[in-house]
């Protein structure tokens, strides 16, 4: 199981109604459209609600006058566990704000598939829960639609992205005079509709866009007609801190063709962000005090004989009684006299007669066996989700450490390249000065287009059309996953790199300069043409891919039908965009050159699964 989903904000206003508010929407969702029964719903109990769902209601009231409430649904469905907690919390303190918090817990991605990264998606309760509360994370507020800025209001969102209690995304769209703000409202609107309880979300008119670009300053300034992400800890004062919020171009926002895959890759960030972010101590304390009274409860229902009679067993000299009585019985119920099945039942229990008190004792024990194995499945159930929260926080240490050691490596190898690049710069320079153009040495600058790069994925396929050679046939869903994890663009950079590489490639075969294959190009670049480092590209998959039916089938990518009637084919040759753990991500690719001229990428995304990923 995976954390896929997490919500946490404030109520102010509504700070004596938040939980009776909650209430209200959870019931009614867990009724419409889930179809299970809210009244089953016992405090501090588990119980069935409906057919493979179990829930749990906790309630407590501390001494200081404090109340906190959770209601935890475990729902077991094919693909897996599915885990929905809403912990709602009133302080005792007037001055402080009650809280509400959403986890949803997904069963794990499946992990011989290439694909993007998989997250639960808004609990349908949750808009409703916003609808009727003041909701805040921080200073941002959180709604279902986007707050409309006008003129001087401006400086609420400046406060909003400075401050520093803030844990989730604050969208910004920037609008001047001559668009209309009621259209761009709601096409920010369509494009965040999936952030609602994760993320906050501002659209500006043209006066509003102009004093907070004042304010914030142009590296961190959102522009007319565009959509910046801001994440938290905003440093207005460094350029650098600017390069972490993104912007969405007016080109791709009125692009219809890409608002389903914007509205998931927005969703996307603004749940990556929500899930980074620690819990608040307050309600980290609350937390710990409520499982611990989960787990108490399941500790005194396995000791609990409050329910179990006198032990009944049958004496000794009755056991072949119940033998021969149990194979007349073999045979169907209705077939059976219901006096042989009363004679039976004294048999088993070794009972002289049948009175109401002794059938209410062995109806007695029929609960508890019942109440047992709930217990059982409830306690199994809940040391699965500790085993869960232990595994995942063991990945996740992993994970990091390896990415650290991985962007060490990144880092280094590009310092390298730097200072030998550096150094060639100078030594070019010695050589032009001693030969009179002192001047061309000092005054010569790259153009803009030489040295710009697209800052994600979503920017580098739509650059696609600048490669005269080089045509991208593969998933886009794949490439713009890598955006929520490489939030800086650097990924994208180096793939495009890559592509201007392949472009070059293919141009040089044409024109007769090269007569290799793209390994033997980069071995022997030839003059002018983009660089790539050999040991970043391999000339195929190893023999354990290309043999194993589950790898080769995930690089069996799309081709035009000139190039394989199938529409597909196996492309082995890849670059290694970089590493990065598990997702270090690769571009997958099949060299048409010698027929078509062309270079057709199949694949740009996560690695592709091999024995070591999975």
């Amino acid at each position: 199981m995976m954390l896929g989903f997490r919500s946490l904000f404030t109520a102010d206003r509504e700070r004596d109604n938040l939980l009776p508010l909650v209430r209200e929407q959870l019931v009614r969702w867990i009724a419409n459209p889930k179809g299970w029964d809210p009244t089953a719903l016992q405090v501090d109990r588990w119980t069935t609600i409906g057919d493979d769902v179990r829930a749990l209601l906790l309630h407590h009231e501390g001494r200081d006058g404090s109340e906190s409430v959770r209601v935890r649904i475990v729902e077991n469905k094919s693909e897996g566990r599915w885990i929905t907690q809403l912990t709602t919390h009133a302080p005792s303190a007037k001055d402080r704000a009650a809280w509400a918090w959403v986890d949803v817990e997904s069963p794990d991605p499946d992990g011989t598939s290439p694909g993007r990264s998989r997250r639960a998606g808004t609990p349908r309760f949750l808009a409703p829960i916003l609808d009727v509360v003041d909701a805040w994370d921080g200073a941002a507020r959180l709604t279902t639609r986007p707050v409309i800025i006008r003129g001087d209001e401006a400086d609420e969102v400046y406060q909003v992205l400075l401050d520093t209690n803030r844990r989730g995304i604050v969208f910004v769209a920037g609008s001047d005079d001559a668009l209309p703000l009621g259209p761009w409202a709601n096409l920010i609107a369509e494009l965040t509709r999936f952030t609602k309880g994760v993320a906050s979300c501002y659209v500006l008119d043209g006066e509003a866009t102009r004093l907070l670009n004042d304010r914030i300053g142009p590296a961190h300034a959102v522009q007319p007609g565009r959509l910046r992400t801001y994440r938290s800890q905003v440093q207005p004062d460094s350029a650098v801190d600017g390069l972490r919020h993104r912007v969405l171009t007016t080109e791709r926002i009125l692009d219809e063709g890409e608002h389903p895959r914007l509205a998931r890759m927005l969703a996307s960030n603004a749940q990556a962000q929500a899930l980074e972010q620690p819990l608040p101590p307050a309600v980290t304390r609350v937390h710990r005090l409520l499982e611990r009274m989960a787990d108490d409860l399941l500790v005194n229902r396995l000791g609990d004989r409050s329910l179990a009679p006198s032990a009944v067993v049958p004496p000794p000299r009755l056991a072949a009684a119940v033998e021969g009585q149990r194979g007349a019985l073999r045979q169907e119920v209705v077939d059976a006299p219901q006096s042989l099945l009363l004679d039976y039942l004294k048999i088993k229990f070794g009972l002289d007669k049948l009175t109401v008190d002794r059938i209410d004792e062995i109806a007695n024990w029929a609960e508890v066996g019942r109440a047992s194995q709930e217990t059982q499945g409830d306690v199994a159930s809940r040391l699965a989700q500790l085993q869960t929260d232990l595994d995942e926080a063991q990945t996740a240490y992993r994970d990091m450490i390896r990415r650290l050691e991985d962007e060490q490596l990144e880092n280094r190898e590009a310092v390298d390249q730097l200072t030998h690049a550096e150094e060639t710069v100078r030594t070019l320079r010695r050589q032009l000065a001693s030969n009179g153009q002192a001047d061309v040495a000092w005054t010569a600058q790259p153009t803009d287009e030489d040295v710009s790069r697209p800052d994600s994925f979503g920017e580098l396929l739509r650059w696609m059309s600048r490669l005269s050679n080089v045509e991208f046939t593969g998933d886009a869903d794949h490439a713009a996953d890598l955006d929520t994890i490489d939030t800086l663009g650097a990924w994208a950079s180096k793939t495009w790199d890559a592509l201007l590489v392949l472009q070059d490639y293919a141009v040089a075969k044409a024109e007769g300069r090269c007569d290799r294959d793209v390994h033997g190009f980069l071995q022997h670049t030839p003059d002018g043409c983009h660089e790539w480092p050999v040991r970043r590209h391999a000339r195929d998959e190893s023999e354990e891919v290309r043999s194993n039916p589950a790898y080769r089938k995930v690089r069996i990518l799309p081709v035009p039908a000139s190039v394989d009637p199938s529409g597909r084919i196996f492309m082995g040759p890849h670059f290694k965009i970089a590493r990065s753990s598990m997702v270090s991500p690769r571009m997958h690719y099949h060299d048409d050159t010698a027929q078509s001229g062309r270079v057709y990428v199949g694949y740009i995304g996560r690695h592709l699964p091999t024995g070591q990923t999975n």
